[in-house]
């Protein structure tokens, strides 16, 4: 898995501009499908092939998580693919998480008020593109709460 030579001037900036007016659909354009659409669209890859489509609301995707990764949260989902996919999380020596050190193009785990979402770290470098139930957003870089590093050439 690995991001293609044009990911940040053509794949990633054309997909977030598709996904812009686009609402929010459990199973089809949510927040983890939304961060794991960026990652396929810069990789060819899609690290959320267990999930897409196999859901259609927020309690069978919380069960879908359960069932696939045992865990209970967006985070757990994205830990999960990120080791069947070889993404590394960002993380101190400790081990415990080191977000800020997230790029561009990487997926992140967030709070969108007191909500656990994901996103992507957007093509400026300063702000979580997401998609929330009210449609596309940006979040600041303080939100995040754990980053996985999607490879680059």
């Amino acid at each position: 898995m690995q991001r293609s030579s044009t990911w940040l001037t053509k794949e990633l900036p054309d997909y977030l501009l598709s996904c812009y007016s686009k609402p929010f659909v459990w199973g089809t354009l949510d927040c983890c499908l939304f961060a794991a659409g960026a990652a396929l669209t810069m990789t060819g890859v899609d690290i959320a092939e267990e999930f897409r489509g196999k859901y259609t609301d927020e309690a069978s995707a919380f069960a879908l998580i359960k069932t696939v990764t045992g865990g209970s949260t967006v985070a757990d989902a994205f830990a999960w693919c990120a080791t069947k996919y070889g993404m590394t999380e960002w993380v101190k020596s400790d081990g415990s998480p080191q977000p800020l050190m997230a790029k561009r193009g990487d997926i992140v785990a967030c709070l969108n008020g007191e909500q656990l979402i994901a996103g992507i770290i957007d093509l400026s470098g300063r702000y979580v593109a997401a998609m929330a139930e009210t449609g596309f957003i940006r979040l600041p870089l303080s939100s995040i709460q754990r980053a996985w590093h999607v490879p680059a050439n």
